[in-house]
């Protein structure tokens, strides 16, 4: 009997699929040190003529600076290869442009703002710090800069209460778009506990409820959307390969995905034997595998 609750994927069925979709941080790498036997595994994809995608939650860098990372690392990708909530994003705005007349307020970081205005030619405007006075508040000192047609919710390090004053009446609007980016709850690290962009699009949902952002991260329908309607694919001849139950497997699942759990990230076996026992199906990877075992 297997050691792992879930079927290891064969070598010979490895090679059975057409697209392959990889998790980023904890699939293929680890504080920037690739997981072992991934970028081989990679130029066996590839040079077999199968098509590989790097699917992340990080909207952190735009795609071309995601690139440069990724290809110094060792992985042979090019940006056609790398989708992200930034991708899907600026897919629905080009699309939707009414969602950019007025610009963007943007509870993010410099990298996914420079990716919307490069990619867009739209002012994003509300990163950086946006602090409470320290005198005693009055909400007279509230000051909305300026018409916005949509808020953006990403991974913010000065999140702030302004932020989150400013970002709700926003909203009041109902024609103000409401996006978010993923909906994950920390960000990967050995020594802190980080709160994560989820966090922080929280907090605004409880703001202005009853009202519930667009997700353009793995845990939403437009990345999937995206996926069938641009690249192609046919959802029985793909696969994805995750660290996370409830992002990677759950994304693969919910698309008609075949997937495939490495056990190189956040959960363990322990996860996967809860998921079983609750009966959770979205959250029951299909196989598991390490690239080592070619």
């Amino acid at each position: 009997m297997s050691e792992f609750p879930v079927p290891v994927l064969s070598q010979e069925d490895v090679f059975n699929y057409d697209v392959y979709l990889f998790d980023a941080d904890g699939t293929l790498w680890t504080h920037d040190e690739p997981i072992p036997g991934a970028i081989n595994f990679m130029q066996e994809l590839i040079s077999r003529g199968k098509k590989v995608f790097i699917i992340t939650n990080n909207s952190s860098r735009s795609t071309r600076r995601y690139v440069q990372k990724v290809t110094r690392l060792g992985f042979p990708v090019s940006e056609s290869n790398i989708i992200s909530p930034n991708t899907t994003i600026i897919d629905f705005c080009k699309r939707n442009p009414h969602f950019i007349r007025k610009g963007i307020y943007l509870i993010g970081n410099i990298g996914i703002k420079e990716a919307l205005e490069e990619a867009l030619d739209v002012e994003c405007f509300g990163i950086g710090i946006d602090n409470m006075p320290e005198s005693d508040f009055f909400p007279s000192t509230v000051k909305l800069e300026r018409e916005a047609s949509c808020v953006i919710v990403a991974d913010d390090p000065h999140f702030t209460y302004m932020k989150l004053i400013k970002a709700t009446n926003y909203l009041a609007d109902p024609n103000c778009g409401f996006f978010v980016t993923n909906m994950d709850a920390t960000l990967p690290n050995d020594s802190y506990i980080l709160p994560g962009t989820g966090c922080f699009a929280a907090a605004i949902c409880t703001a202005v409820a009853p009202r519930e952002p667009t997700l353009f991260g793995k845990e939403g329908e437009m990345m999937g959307r995206y996926l069938k309607n641009n690249l192609e694919l046919n959802p029985e001849k793909t696969i994805i390969f995750g660290d996370r139950l409830d992002t990677d497997i759950k994304f693969g699942f919910v698309n008609g995905f075949d997937t495939c759990w490495v056990r190189t990230g956040t959960n363990s076996v322990d996860d996967v034997n809860r998921a079983i026992d609750q009966g959770d199906e979205s959250l029951i990877p299909k196989f598991t595998f390490s690239f080592t075992d070619l």
